[in-house]
This record gives structure tokens, C-alpha cells and sequence, in this order.
């Protein structure tokens, strides 16, 4: 009986199969009868992990990647005032990979059946039917099937790829004055592609992400360098950029694959403040506001649908919404940050910290389709914390309040199709929690 590597041994010889060959979209398909699964098989064994038996599926994959980089960079002093600063990179990766599938299954045709005699014969064979005698059925055994007759499947598919690619960066500071400064700044940027070994995506590989990162920033000081700000504005242009979509498999079914979204702009204005106000009070906080979308269409099946059930709809792949001008995933517009420390000094040396922080987040989506069941509301969380530390510095002792207002938020949704009868999993934020915390240096 086949098992998990026997399509794979079938292409470790010295003719193999044209379908044995890396990056040909295709499968190495090897099947057979199936004979039980009683545990005692190690072919049939999860990989680290347990003796099992009755295996219905085991799936493995593998990827290596080798990462060559060389980068330099010149800067050049044009004044007292301008400086130019030029860099240039070389990367190049090498993916190697491979997905390996076997699975127990049942031929459910009705014409292969018949030419058994129909599905009672087929039971009458293997044993999970016996006639009593009189041409009466006895009650039916373990080894009875309703699907059709049972076979093993193992499926192997080898991929390489190699993505080169030359990036750059230049920059052009001002010294506007003393303590301030302006820059401007244009970068290119890649990542490189991979496989989609996820149950035999038809997107087998997908390109490398590239992206050209526009920026004007402020950095400056006041109040005797008591007072910080920084500041920039930003424009993110990507030619490609990897994104998260739903595709039907070569194997039947769906999963989800990295796919190539042919566009995207992320534009944004963000900024930050540090303040020394006192001897023993700082403030700081930061913001940032960032619109992104699709600029490019791309057709993607949506299988957390549960109007457009997969089994009352044969062309299903068809079935597919463009996500152009939709927000990119997980990318939040709106993002604040605030925060408080107060250093009270004590007899002998000892310190008081009292901090207090407040920070809060945009909704987000977790699917390109921007439906509000993938939709994370916004959220704001709250903490305090006192630490006293003693005066050698080597005992302290914390008390503090997470989440004050016990605002428990979603951190991702995970989206089922009608297999998973279209459930929806959330990770979730911490709710309140308090307590205290006691530490020694030795």
C-alpha cells in the first residue's frame, strides 16, 4: 500500500516521470488498495509525533532557503547644511521546497461502482456485508463502506525558485537649524517570493513584493533639548504586494494561498514627542494615521461565505470578488500612544516610579473583502504601574493594572469555510489583569 513518501520515491530514480520535475505545476500521483492501517506501519506514523492508527490524512512539508546580500553605502557632505546620502543592495534568495500528501479515500462514482455490481456487491466483498445463507444480510461489519471502494493516495510536488533583485536608497538631509533637521528620502524594497504548500494551492509559487517608500521627515529640539519632536509623511507605492486569499485546490476543496495583489498604496502621516518637564516628570506619545487600499483589481473566492454555500454552487471558482480599493490587511488607519512617568525620589537613595500608559487602535480587517464578520473593532487599553526600587538598586518591587478598563479586543480572525461549517476563531487581547512583581540582582 502506498504511504506518505511513496510518490516522492517514485521520482528518486534514474528516469523519472516528466511530472517529477520542480516548478511544473503539476502532481506525482501514486494509489493503491488500501489495506487497514493497524498502527503498526511507520510509513502511516505522524512525523515526530505518535504511533497512530486508522491514519485518514498526513500531510508534510519542507522549505530551505539560502539568502546572499551585499550592501553599501556613501554619504557626502555637500555643505554645512545639505548632505547626500546614496546606497545600493544586492539580495539574492534561493527557495527550495516540497509538499508531500497521502490521505485514505473512497472511489464515490457511480459508474465506477457498477462496474463492481453497485455498492452492495462491492460490501459483500470486503467483507462488510455477509449473507446469512438465505440470500438475507446480517448485520453490517466494521469493514463496511458507504462512500464507494476505499484507496490510498500519495501525492508529491518539488518546487525551486531563485529571485534576484538590486534595491537602492537616497537621502537628502537638512540642517535647517542647530536642533532641527529635515530629510527627504526615496527607497526601494523587496521580499522575496515563495511556494504556497498549503493541501496542493493551485497557486503553487507566487513573485517577489516590491515596493518604492517615499518620505519627508522632521526631527528638531527645543526647551534647551528638554522637548523632542519627530515627524514624517510617507508614501508607500507597491508593484506587488503579498496578500491573503482563497483559491480551490488541485485536489479538490479550498485553501488559503499568498497571492500577488498587482498594486497598492499605503500613504500615512505619523509622529512622536518626548518632554523632560521636570526633573522627575516625563511625558511622551506618538500617533500615526495611514489610508491604504488596492489599486489594482484581483479576483479572489471568498469560502467563508455561508450565502454561497461551495456544494450548492459546482462552478464555485468562479465565484470571486475584485478587491480593488479595499483595505490592506491588518493595517489599521488610526493609532495613538500615551504615556507618563513620574520619578519620586525617597530617604536613602530609594525611587519611586509611578507610570501610566494609554494607547489605541483602529479597526482592522483580517480578509482583503473588508466584511464586517472579519472586522476587529477599534480598541483602547489602559495600565498602570508603580515599581519602588531600593537604594543599592538591586531589590524591586512592581505593583501594577493591565487593561484597566477590561476592553477585550481581537487580535485576528481566522475564517472557515462550509467544511468548517463557516466558523469563525478569534485571538483575543489579554483582559484585566493585576498584580505585583518582585525582583532581586545578584
Amino acid at each position: 500500500m502506498v504511504s506518505m513518501f511513496s510518490a516522492k520515491l517514485s521520482c528518486n530514480v534514474a528516469t523519472p516521470a516528466a511530472s517529477c520535475a520542480q516548478n511544473n505545476g503539476g502532481n506525482n500521483v501514486q494509489t493503491s488498495a488500501w489495506y487497514g492501517d493497524n498502527g503498526s506501519n511507520p510509513d502511516l506514523n505522524v512525523i515526530h509525533g505518535p504511533q497512530t492508527s486508522a491514519s485518514d490524512l498526513l500531510y508534510a512539508t519542507q522549505t530551505k532557503r539560502e539568502a546572499f546580500a551585499a550592501y553599501t553605502q556613501g554619504v557626502w557632505d555637500i555643505n554645512d547644511v545639505f548632505t547626500l546620502t546614496l546606497g545600493i543592495r544586492y539580495a539574492e534568495d534561493e527557495v527550495t521546497a516540497e509538499e508531500n500528501l497521502w490521505r485514505y479515500s473512497e472511489t464515490g462514482a457511480t459508474s465506477f461502482l457498477a462496474l463492481y455490481g453497485g455498492l452492495a456487491a462491492v460490501n459483500r466483498t470486503n467483507g462488510g456485508l455477509v449473507d446469512d445463507g438465505t440470500g438475507s444480510i446480517t448485520e453490517p461489519t466494521p469493514a463496511v463502506t458507504n462512500g464507494g471502494i476505499p484507496f490510498a493516495l500519495s501525492v508529491y510536488r518539488p518546487f525551486n525558485r531563485t529571485d534576484k533583485k538590486t534595491t537602492g536608497r537616497i537621502n537628502l538631509d537638512w540642517n535647517v537649524t542647530d536642533n532641527s533637521l529635515m530629510y527627504f528620502s526615496a527607497t526601494s524594497g523587496y521580499r522575496s517570493g515563495g511556494f504556497n504548500l498549503v493541501f496542493f494551492s493551485n497557486t503553487d509559487t507566487y513573485d517577489p513584493e516590491e515596493l518604492l517608500a517615499y518620505e519627508i521627515g522632521y526631527k528638531s529640539q527645543f526647551l534647551n533639548d528638554t522637548l523632542q519632536l519627530n515627524a514624517s509623511v510617507y508614501v508607500y507605492d507597491y508593484d506587488t504586494i503579498h496578500t491573503v486569499g482563497t483559491e480551490v485546490t488541485s485536489i479538490g476543496g479550498t485553501t488559503t494561498s499568498v497571492l500577488e495583489a498587482p498594486g497598492a498604496r499605503v500613504t500615512g502621516i505619523e509622529a512622536e514627542i518626548l518632554w523632560l518637564a521636570t526633573d522627575g516628570l516625563t511625558l511622551g506619545g506618538n500617533f500615526s494615521y495611514t489610508p491604504s487600499k488596492y489599486t489594482e483589481s484581483l479576483l479572489v473566492s471568498d469560502s467563508s461565505r455561508q450565502d454561497v454555500p461551495e456544494s450548492l454552487y459546482p462552478e464555485f471558482d468562479t465565484l470571486t470578488e475584485d478587491i480593488k480599493g479595499n483595505q490592506l490587511l491588518q493595517v489599521p488607519e488610526g493609532k495613538f500612544t500615551a504615556w507618563g512617568s513620574y520619578n519620586i525620589p525617597m530617604n536613602g537613595g530609594a525611587q519611586l516610579e509611578l507610570f501610566g500608559v494609554y494607547s489605541w487602535t483602529d479597526e482592522v480587517f483580517y480578509s482583503p473583502f473588508e466584511t464586517q464578520e472579519e472586522k476587529a473593532e477599534a480598541y483602547g487599553r489602559a495600565d498602570l504601574r508603580a515599581t519602588w526600587t531600593s537604594p543599592n538598586d538591586n531589590w524591586a518591587v512592581s505593583a501594577f493594572v493591565n487593561n484597566i478598563f477590561d476592553d477585550v479586543a481581537n487580535l485576528g480572525i481566522y475564517r472557515q469555510s462550509e467544511a468548517e461549517f463557516y466558523r469563525h476563531n478569534s485571538g483575543i487581547t489579554l483582559p484585566r489583569v493585576y498584580g505585583m512583581e518582585f525582583s532581586y540582582k545578584l
